[in-house]
């Protein structure tokens, strides 16, 4: 089969969901996945002055607690994941340079820094039937009451542990164990299904 037929034969299946997602993205739905974003666990105890001194003049930002995130000048931002974890992640540098810098501020301070940005991916989602879509698989109230924008939490969309941020209005960011993220993918567009006709 010549390009010239490629390019013109119908998409099918998923493709065609995939590609549907993107048109009506400025209306109810779209979906974009950020597949190499830099992602670090960091652990620590968030009680050590020493500790928390040395995170924040390395990465600008203030360890959040509960669902609350922060975010530094330079495109890095911290997600609480528990009483002594968080998840860092960038858009500027990479997971080795993050994990370099973090070690070296930390010294002796009793913590753990592991570059896990190979095991994650994440999916970006657009639109006024975001909160819809999500909620045909997440068990979690996401009104804006109770998940405002600049929090996240950890669930599961369908089978698929997830950990869900609310960056603005109308957009979230939903990251996912690497293994999972076809399947996840693949529900998110069954579950939009009825906004991309």
């Amino acid at each position: 089969m010549s390009n010239q037929l490629i390019q013109e034969a119908p998409l099918v299946g998923i493709a065609s969901k995939l590609a549907r997602a993107f048109v009506k993205a400025p209306t109810g739905f779209g979906l974009v996945e950020r597949s190499f974003m830099t992602h670090v666990s960091l652990r620590g105890d968030p009680h050590s002055k020493a500790f928390v001194d040395a995170v924040e003049r390395t990465l600008q930002l203030t360890l959040p607690a509960g669902q609350a995130m922060a975010h530094s000048p330079h495109g890095c931002s911290a997600v609480w994941m528990g009483p002594d974890e968080w998840l860092i992640e960038s858009t500027e540098e990479t997971g080795p340079e993050l994990e370099t810098a973090l070690r070296s501020a930390l010294g002796g301070e009793h913590h753990a820094v592991i570059d896990v940005s190979s095991g994650f991916t994440v999916f970006e989602l657009t639109g006024s039937k975001v909160r819809d879509v999500l909620a045909k698989g997440c068990p979690l109230d996401l009104h804006p009451r109770v998940f405002p924008v600049g929090h996240s939490v950890q669930s599961h969309y369908f089978k698929a542990g997830i950990t869900l941020l609310r960056l603005d209005e109308a957009r979230y960011r939903l990251v996912v164990r690497r293994s999972f993220a076809e399947y996840c993918c693949l529900m998110l567009l069954d579950a939009a299904d009825e906004f991309l006709r």
